[in-house]
Order: structure tokens, then sequence, then C-alpha cells
């Protein structure tokens, strides 16, 4: 039985892995928009910046600190 069992998922896994290619880049591709922008910027190798023209202009809390003081650009340009 447990033979069989790890044979199976074997199986399984080899008919998946080949997808892994396509699914794991279309899902990062599709969800970066949703990531913090501390994520963005170490999944990028830092070359992630926010962008200068966004609907958050009056930089509530929902801006992330290195929006607002250590971007590039950032929103508040002092402390």
């Amino acid at each position: 039985f447990t033979q069989r069992k790890t044979m199976g998922w074997y199986q399984v896994w080899t008919r998946f892995m080949p997808w892994c290619w396509v699914v794991v880049p279309c899902a990062g591709w599709f969800s970066f928009g949703w990531w913090s922008d501390e994520y963005k910027k170490i999944l990028t190798l830092g070359i992630y910046e926010p962008p200068l023209i966004h609907w958050d202009t009056n930089m509530t809390s929902f801006r992330s600190d290195f929006v607002k003081y250590h971007a590039q650009y950032p929103g508040i340009p002092y402390k």
C-alpha cells in the first residue's frame, strides 16, 4: 500500500512540475499589485520604485513608510 501511495504522489508531481514554469511567474505577474512596497523592492532586487503619481495623494496611513520617506521621490520629503 505505501509503495503504491508513494508512486501515486510521484506521478502527480511529475505531471504538475512542468506547469510550475508557467504558473509561478504568471501568479507573480498578476498579484504584483497587491504586494506591499517593501516586498516589491525585495523581490525585484531593489529595482522597484513606487509610482510618482498615485491616487493616495494625501499620503494617508495606507501608504507604507518606504513610500512616504525612503523612496527615491518620497511623498513626504521630510520627517
